[in-house]
């Protein structure tokens, strides 16, 4: 099955490296979620995904399959002019980016989709926005105000929402309770005078995503939620989707769409959780390209037990370079095809609706979900 005709809607990913932190940076921290320097050195080159993307890139840039061979040959590029021609070939027709991390190292939206000639939309990190506005309020009631009338107020201008929480207290997100206003108290009592802190306070931040969450179901707009895999900042346990049972059954939240992102190792679970809720959605981006073949295939053969094909979307969720784009995009055909192509020999598709789900999970089931025009 041939899918390099159907575009990307590429609904999760970063922005790109400005030029001169790209020609700086080493290959190593591309192909890997860890940040110790042991690991990126040492043990990185003998991934799979290293070793695998290695002859990928060496075969676009025509040099031999090695890391020194393909350093020395993506210097001999231009970046803008690598950037179009490696999102030209991934056929990716929308990006929609998550601005809240690297903001001294990465290029803005627009000008990230400038340079590669792909329409982009913002995607806003709720954790970053709170925490920018807590210099600037002495109660939590305040904050929250604050909070909430920024979500108002750029919601006509966003793709939609994300949320971190996982990396920071967990899944398990709980109503707000009386006890909100002593925590922020005393996160503030611990801050510097004009600090932004990393919040990692459960009580504080169930309230401020629960109020996000509100927002979200008004404005009709995606809350992207990390699940699953990331880098060691995330306790992997409590980053389980099925703990987001509560908010899935909020009635307060009735109509919101909810993308469970990553997932990996807990595609089944995503996959549930979208068999049962209307508005369970899930992704298995990241999981490709940074498994094995084996395991990309396994992925979207689970995501597919359960998960109606119109709930299982794609997305690269590559940043900092564009050869993580073309490696997603490139990866991410090859093992829809593969499973598709399963499907129809095990007699769960025809020909022509192994097609029709290739094309929903690529680009229509995204270019559905998520707005293309401010919302009402």
């Amino acid at each position: 099955m041939e899918l390099s005709h159907i575009p990307i809607y590429d609904h999760h990913a970063h922005a790109l490296f400005r030029e001169e932190i790209w020609r700086s940076t080493p290959l190593e921290p591309y192909f890997s979620e860890a940040y110790d320097s042991r690991v990126l050195s040492q043990f990185v080159p003998d991934t799979l995904f290293f070793r695998r993307s290695l002859r990928d890139l060496a075969e676009f840039y025509g040099c031999e399959a090695t890391d020194e061979a393909v350093r020395a040959a993506r210097q001999g590029w231009e970046y803008a002019e690598l950037a179009r021609r490696m999102f030209a070939q991934a056929n990716i027709s929308q990006w929609l980016i998550d601005d809240g991390i690297w903001p001294d190292l990465l290029m803005g939206v627009e000008e990230s989709g400038a340079l590669a000639g792909v329409p982009v939309r913002r995607i806003l990190r709720l954790e970053t926005e709170l925490a920018k506005l807590i210099p600037w309020h002495d109660s939590y009631a305040g904050l929250e105000r604050a909070f909430v009338e920024l979500l108002y107020a750029t919601a006509p201008t966003l793709a939609g929402f994300k949320s971190i929480i996982a990396y920071r207290s967990g899944l398990e997100i709980l109503p707000p309770g009386l006890e909100v206003e002593q925590s922020y108290t005393a996160l503030k009592r611990r801050l510097q005078a004009g600090e932004v802190p990393k919040i990692t306070n459960k009580t504080l931040l169930d309230a401020a995503v629960w109020k996000a969450l509100e927002v979200a179901a008004e404005t009709e707009l995606p809350v992207q939620f990390h699940t699953g895999y990331g880098d060691p900042d995330l306790d992997l346990r409590r980053a389980n989707p099925l703990h987001l049972r509560a908010v899935l059954e909020e009635p307060r939240f009735k109509g919101l769409k909810v993308v469970l992102l990553h997932c990996y190792p807990f595609v089944r679970e995503a996959g549930y959780l979208a068999s049962v809720y209307p508005g369970a959605y899930l992704d298995v981006g990241l999981t490709i390209p940074y498994t094995s073949v084996h395991g990309m295939r396994t992925a979207v053969h689970e995501a597919l037990h359960l998960a109606p094909i119109r709930k299982v979307l794609f997305s690269t969720d590559a940043q900092r370079t564009p050869e993580l784009f073309w490696l997603a995009a490139r990866w991410g055909r090859r093992v829809l095809a593969d499973v598709l192509e399963v499907t129809v020999q095990g007699g769960d598709l025809s020909d022509s609706e192994a097609r029709w789900a290739a094309e929903r999970v690529l680009h229509a089931n995204a270019a559905e979900l998520y707005p293309s025009s401010p919302p009402r």
